[in-house]
C-alpha cells in the first residue's frame, strides 16, 4: 500500500478528525495535504510496543519536521497536538470541527477542477527527488517490523498493556 501512495500521481488528502495513533500518525506524512480538527492528537507508540516505525516515517518525519521532532514522536513516543504538528509542517492546516469534512471536501473539489496534467506533472516534480528514498525506507521498515515481531518485546508490551488495563478496571470498581 505504501508503494501505491508513494508512486501515485494523484493528489492525496488526509482528514484527521480524532486521535491518530500509530499508523494514523505515521501514514499522514505520505499525503500531500493533511487537514486536522483542533483537538486531534497524534502519537506513534512503536518503540513502546517493541516494534519498528512504519509508513516511511523513519525518513518522512525527519524530512518534514526535522530529526528532533521526528525523534520525539518515534523514539520518545510523545503525544503531540494538531497545533504542534501544524507548526512542525506535518499538518497543512487546522480547520474548525464544525463542518470539518465538508471543508476538506471543498478543498478536494477545488483541486479536482485544476488541470489534471499539470497536477500530475507537478506532483512528479515534487516526488521524484524523494521517491527512491521513501521506497527504500518502506522496505527497511517492513523488514524491521518482521524482525521486531519475532522478538519477545512486542509480546511483553502487549502483556504489560493488558495488565495495566486490568489494573485500571480494578481501580474503577
Amino acid at each position: 500500500m505504501h508503494e501505491l501512495l508513494i508512486n501515485t500521481d494523484k493528489v492525496l488528502i488526509a482528514a484527521v478528525n480524532g486521535p491518530a495513533v500509530g499508523y494514523g500518525t505515521s501514514s499522514i506524512a505520505l499525503f500531500d495535504l493533511v487537514y486536522s480538527v483542533p483537538d486531534a492528537y497524534f502519537f506513534t507508540p512503536f518503540v513502546k510496543w517493541g516494534l519498528a516505525a512504519e509508513a516511511c516515517s523513519s525518513v518522512s518525519f525527519a524530512r518534514i519536521m526535522g530529526r528532533q521532532k521526528a525523534a520525539s514522536l518515534i523514539l520518545a513516543t510523545e503525544r503531540m497536538t494538531a497545533q504542534e504538528l501544524e507548526s512542525a509542517g506535518l499538518i497543512t492546516k487546522i480547520l474548525p470541527r464544525d463542518n470539518f469534512l465538508n471543508e476538506v471536501m471543498k478543498i478536494a473539489q477545488r483541486i479536482s477542477h485544476l488541470p489534471p496534467g499539470a497536477l500530475a506533472f507537478n506532483k512528479r516534480l515534487m516526488m521524484d527527488p524523494i521517491r527512491d528514498e521513501l521506497l527504500a525506507a518502506n522496505e527497511r521498515e517492513c523488514d524491521g517490523l518482521r524482525q521486531r515481531a519475532r522478538t519477545n518485546e512486542p509480546r511483553e508490551a502487549v502483556k504489560a498493556f493488558e495488565e495495566e488495563k486490568k489494573m485500571r478496571r480494578t481501580v474503577k470498581i
